[in-house]
């Protein structure tokens, strides 16, 4: 586990480092600045250290898919708390009559979660003969929801 979670630190820093730079170095338009509260910063947090829970999977590639989600949640939430005006958003889109405002973490945490979405899934068909029959399962959460 411990080598899975120095994978997931590897994929994490370089990650965050490259996002925190970009918004320092580019030039971000008054308008694209997204102020987050304490709540958001607090939901990085926690989506963070729900992807360093995931080193417990057995698998070095859930790890490192884990470490691409959890770059774009602390690059942004570092970027809440040192941002006085919000997070910055220096990558601009025009699409017909809208434009969308986003940055390097964005695209890092949509990268992330589809990457989990597939490892993950993965790796559960892989192993379903571990899984516990539906039936059991509803039997072993009613038995909890009980207690």
């Amino acid at each position: 586990m411990l080598r899975r979670a120095i994978l997931l630190l590897s994929i994490v820093l370089p990650l965050v480092t490259l996002d925190l730079a970009h918004k320092l170095l580019v030039p971000t338009q008054n308008w694209a600045f997204h102020p987050r509260g304490p709540a958001w910063i607090a939901m990085s947090a926690v989506v963070a250290l729900g992807c360093l829970a995931l080193t417990r999977v057995p698998s070095a590639a859930v790890a490192a898919m884990a470490g691409v989600l959890a770059a774009g949640a602390v690059g942004n939430g570092v970027s809440a708390v040192v941002w006085e005006r919000g997070i910055p958003n220096p990558l601009v889109v025009d699409v017909g009559q809208a434009v969308i405002a986003f940055n390097f973490a964005d695209i890092v945490t949509l990268v992330g979660v589809l990457l989990l979405m597939v490892g993950l899934s993965s790796i559960t068909i892989r192993n379903r003969e571990q899984l516990l029959p539906p039936r059991e399962f509803a039997r072993m959460l009613w038995q909890r929801v009980r207690s």
